[in-house]
């Protein structure tokens, strides 16, 4: 017969009531002893003509063993009281607060919280095994999930049903910690274990821990990291645009604000750089950590358009690039109107430039053939690299041209879409 076959709520008590009764067993063996005929003294009484009467009466019994009766039943009684407090005892909740072993690690502010969940999960269900009526063995084997056991329950039905009830006692049952991430030393953080039954095997409490232990992040300075990857900017005063250095093979430390690089800038503006997540994580991974995650950097050292030698003749060359494209026939003529100008700096990775200048003239376009005419708003202009030296590469310059449209407000809007602005000429002093 298999133990799962057996009475599972009584196999302990028995052996209980056993250890605690040796005297009882004691007492019994003695008696039956004294009861006993001496084997010497019959043979030595053959001078006896009547025979010596067998067995003790009850009443002689009581009289003789009185004391060792009592004892017996104040044991009986004792066990049967603690067999009522057990059974009592047994069907209360039990407290797994204290099980609960925590341990905290990381660094501070971003410390982690783990425990012994797993544990925590086995010891609900053992106690509710054990409360809906499986002895120790039996609980320990199906916490375990041991499939012998689970086929010797599946063939008792009584069993099964101790086994619905204990799995609905384990699913009534909830515990969580109300904070596990993102901790720092001092932080107070509450375990709950919660049920929605009267009939659970656990009881719902709560209890704090306190974290700490947590280790101190080594402080970067977001200036030195600065001065490894320095910001530099690019173009003309009122006209730059600024480009963040990057360490050959490793992910920039720096972005621009909102990800946006800036644009027409001027000396004395400042741009806001944010040391970029990724290497946040990477810092953090080492136990270290930026003491600010921003930083303002002030523009500076870009030129004045005047102080370009050639820039006027890339100006030059927007008009007769547009005179080139409009030539009168006996057919048709063409007159052309400037509506002004437009710049933009294009950040170049060729070190042996500091960029590209973008010059267009947006020019009125009127069209006339016999008693038709046309109006529509043109831009024509050339793309030039900036050299070292401050002077524009004008023989490698290349040409920027639009289909055109009818609407002049709509083309400059388009165009500061783009990134260009009204370019001021101003006159050397």
């Amino acid at each position: 017969m298999s133990e799962f076959e057996k009475n599972p709520a009584n196999d302990e008590l028995v052996e209980k009531l056993t250890e605690q009764t040796p005297e009882l067993t004691e007492t019994i063996e003695q008696g039956h002893k004294e009861d006993q005929p001496n084997i010497e003294e019959e043979s030595k009484s053959d001078q006896v003509v009547e025979p010596k009467q067998e067995g003790i009466s009850l009443q002689t019994l009581l009289q003789t063993k009185r004391k060792e009766i009592i004892a017996i039943l104040a044991i009986v009684a004792l066990a049967i009281v603690a067999f009522v407090g057990y059974n009592i005892y047994d069907s209360q909740p039990k407290s797994i607060i204290d099980e609960v072993k925590v341990q905290f690690s990381g660094y501070e502010e971003t410390g982690k919280l783990t425990y012994n969940s797993e544990e925590i999960a086995s010891k609900i269900e053992e106690l509710s095994y054990r409360k809906a009526g499986f002895n120790n063995n039996q609980a320990k084997a199906l916490v375990q999930k041991d499939p012998v056991a689970y086929s010797e329950v599946s063939r008792n039905p009584k069993l099964v049903a101790m086994l619905q009830k204990a799995e609905a006692m384990i699913t009534s049952v909830q515990f969580n910690f109300d904070r596990t991430s993102e901790l720092k030393n001092g932080d107070e953080v509450t375990f709950t274990i919660t049920t929605n039954s009267q009939s659970a095997a656990v009881k719902a409490e709560k209890k704090t821990f306190k974290v700490a232990d947590l280790k101190e992040y080594e402080k970067v300075s977001t200036a030195d990291l600065l001065k490894e990857t320095p910001v530099t900017f690019t173009g003309f005063n009122g006209y730059g645009i600024a480009s963040i250095t990057e360490k050959p093979n490793k992910d920039g430390y720096f972005n621009f604000e909102d990800n946006k690089r800036p644009t027409n800038l001027k000396n004395g503006d400042t741009v806001t750089l944010t040391v970029s997540v990724t290497y946040i994580n990477e810092l953090k991974s080492k136990g270290k950590v930026v003491d600010n995650n921003k930083v303002e950097v002030t523009v500076e050292g870009l030129k004045d358009l005047k102080d370009v030698k050639n820039f006027a003749d890339l100006l030059k060359k927007n008009d007769d690039y547009s005179k080139s494209e409009h030539q009168n026939s006996s057919f048709s003529t063409y007159t052309l109107e400037s509506q002004g100008s437009y710049l933009k700096v294009i950040p170049e990775e060729n070190k042996k430039s500091n960029g590209k200048v973008s010059l267009i003239t947006v020019y009125k376009v009127t069209w006339s053939s016999g008693n038709s005419k046309e109006v529509r708003y043109k831009y024509y202009g050339y793309q030039a690299y900036l050299l070292k030296d401050g002077n524009l590469d004008l023989d490698a310059a290349s040409k920027v041209s639009s289909w055109g449209s009818k609407d002049l407000e709509g083309l400059k809007a388009e165009l500061a879409t783009e990134g260009y602005k009204v370019f001021e000429e101003k006159k050397s002093e």
